[in-house]
This record gives structure tokens, sequence and C-alpha cells, in this order.
């Protein structure tokens, strides 16, 4: 570490750009990786976002959700309501879908991370992670869309079987 003090590197903003270096180093070594690695990886990272107390967490807000409602409808609804998320939930047929005109990823909104190609698995999992646990089930998430890859929206699919509905 040289001659700094080991207790300069406790400042909050110092933290974070080590952090978001870090991060983007992994991230980037991220591609170097099949895709089906990468995306057990990210979906890992999705799940703990989900359970991250700074969001609620989103996951025990799901868990409440689960518990008190057993109507699809009531369950998006209050979902909308009391999950943060980038973008309103529509149930239209077998699938609940969610079309965000920015990224949903607040790390990549405020520039921590630099690569959002790749995080998009990140933000699938959260999606796959919550509906898991809203619905009782697991559940198939398609990212049809991502502003990280190029499109100028997101577009969270999940696909709900027969007896979903």
């Amino acid at each position: 570490m040289g001659s700094r003090e080991v207790d300069e590197y406790a400042d909050d903003e110092i933290l974070l750009k080590l952090a978001s270096t870090t991060l983007n180093a992994i991230l980037d070594s991220l591609n170097h990786v099949d895709e089906e690695t990468r995306e057990k990886i990210l979906r890992l990272c999705g799940i703990a976002c989900a359970k991250e107390t700074t969001w609620g967490p989103a996951i025990d807000i799901a868990e409440k959700i689960s518990r008190e409602e057993t109507s699809l409808d009531r369950i998006i609804e209050r979902t909308n309501n009391e999950i943060s998320w980038c973008s309103k939930w529509v149930k239209r047929g077998n699938i609940i879908s969610s079309t965000c005109r920015e990224c949903g990823c607040p790390l990549v909104r405020h520039g921590i991370v630099k690569n959002p190609e790749v995080f998009c698995d990140c933000s699938k999992g959260w999606v796959e992670t919550i509906f898991s646990t809203l619905l009782k089930r697991p559940v198939q998430v398609k990212l049809e869309k991502s502003i990280g890859r190029g499109d100028d929206e997101c577009r969270f699919i999940v696909i709900l079987d027969d007896d979903q509905q």
C-alpha cells in the first residue's frame, strides 16, 4: 500500500471508486467466459441484489405479497406499488412484462457499472428471483430488449405456465 495510512481508504468516495473499478474489472473478465457461465454468475448477483436491505429488501416485500395475496392481478398491483422498479408490470395472456425507458439498475444509471451489456443478466436474475417468490414457483424470464446492449429500451418478460394465469 505504499506510504499511505490504511485509514485513508476509509473515505466513502474512495471506497466507491475502488469498488467500481474492481466490479468493472470482474465484469470485463466475464466477456472471456462462455455465455452460460456468465449468465449463471450474474443471475447470482441479481439474487443477491434482491436480498439487499437497501431495497426493502425486495425479496422480503415479495414474500409478504405472496403470503397475503392469491389473485395474480393483486400480486402485480402490489408489486407495482411496493417494489421499486423502472416501470410498471403488465399482464397480457401468459406473460407479465415491463418496458423501461432507462436502465433499472442504479449501479448502471449512476455510472458505477461501466459495462451494462454484461450486467443486464444481473437484472434478469433479480426479476426471476422476485417473480419466483411472488408466484411461489420457478419462472422463466427473458430479456427481449436491453438498453445496455444497444436497444432504446429494456423489456423484461416473465413467462407464466397455463396454470399460473
